[in-house]
């Protein structure tokens, strides 16, 4: 059993979840998804369901958003670890282009080296704009940024061949997993805002840090078998596995402990924060929004855990074959590394 947040159980899950699920396998087959066998199998993951669990007050407009970064940064995470980016050298011009494309809404590569996935980024960055306050887009694309850093950092770590420590993969896997724009999504889809000035605090600042490994390492619990198989330490089992010379059951164990404290450490954090933000000053209506937003977190914790009892995608594959072939249909998403490496020429 993956601990988590006693409250809300169960979750909530959007009424748009059938028609949420309908709108990215559309996505997908306009992207080209299926237009290959393990696209199509992909798709199948039910990533649809996956936002209607963890964005469930948001409007079918709001939801789409939402439903496009979270699609959109799984192709990213299933794409850097193909072999032809799987190193900081590879994969650093296509975060820069990735980024370039995010902060400006264009792709200003040549029309032959655009594709339906950058054109389909570009867009989605406009409406994204259109949708946000300056200050919440530039936070949310500077977490899309970290999110890009934090592949680069695994990238080295297994150029290095060895696990990191765990002090230094906590790090790593805080950037990795995402959540710090995954929780920017959380105000998007309520509608509301964590001032700036709140947000940077030390005590809220927590709150994300906490959410964020829960998060993780419960990730990191429901694949840790996949990760294993494949061989990538990226895991917060098999680094705690590796530190201490430990069994994998031994670590596994730890790694539900470690669940457990940070999950005790963000409810005592949340604890703190109305009185906190009253004894600030802050206005009730924005007390209130705030609190939203840390129930939205662990609204998402809990339906991902939801969405991870149906999902595919954790799925070990059967055959060698089917692992070295997992994320071929990515292929025609983006450019090769030196049509990348040629676009961030022309673009710098």
């Amino acid at each position: 059993m993956i601990p988590t947040f006693a409250e809300p159980t169960p979750p909530t899950v959007s009424p748009y979840a059938p028609r949420i699920e309908e709108y990215v396998r559309s996505l997908g087959e306009s992207l080209g998804l299926t237009e290959t066998q393990d696209g199509r199998e992909r798709l199948e993951a039910g990533y649809g369901h996956f936002v209607a669990w963890t964005y469930p007050e948001a409007s079918f407009r709001d939801l789409c958003l939402c439903a496009e970064w979270l699609f959109f940064t799984f192709i990213l995470d299933d794409l850097h670890t193909l072999k032809v980016y799987d190193t900081p050298e590879a994969w650093d011009p296509v975060h820069r282009r990735l980024m370039d494309i995010i902060n400006t809404g264009k792709d200003l590569a040549p029309a032959q080296e655009q594709t339906r996935f950058t054109t389909a980024l570009a867009d989605l960055s406009i409406r994204t704009g259109e949708r946000l306050s300056p200050t919440l887009h530039a936070r949310l694309n500077h977490h899309l940024d970290l999110f890009f850093q934090g592949f680069a950092e695994e990238s080295m770590n297994r150029f290095r061949g060895t696990p990191p420590g765990i002090d230094s993969f906590t790090q790593t896997r805080r950037l990795s997993v995402g959540m710090e724009f995954g929780f920017d999504l959380v105000e998007l889809s309520l509608g509301v805002e964590v001032p700036e000035d709140i947000y940077e605090t030390g005590l809220f600042r927590e709150i994300v840090e906490a959410a964020s490994d829960v998060v993780a390492w419960q990730n990191d619990l429901h694949s840790i078998h996949l990760d294993d198989k494949r061989g990538d330490f990226h895991n917060v089992v098999i680094v705690m596995q590796h530190a201490a010379g430990i069994s994998l059951q031994e670590a596994i164990d730890a790694a539900v402990a470690r669940v457990q404290e940070r999950v005790a450490d963000f409810l005592a954090a949340e604890k703190q924060l109305l009185p906190f933000l009253t004894s600030r000053g802050v206005p009730p209506r924005i007390r209130e929004e705030v609190l939203r937003v840390t129930a939205g977190m662990r609204q998402w914790t809990n339906g991902c855990l939801q969405w991870y009892g149906n999902t595919t995608r954790y799925a070990i594959p059967t055959t060698s074959g089917q692992a070295e072939q997992q994320h071929a249909h990515l292929g025609a998403l983006f450019p090769s590394q030196d049509d990348a490496s040629r676009t961030v020429a022309v673009d710098h």
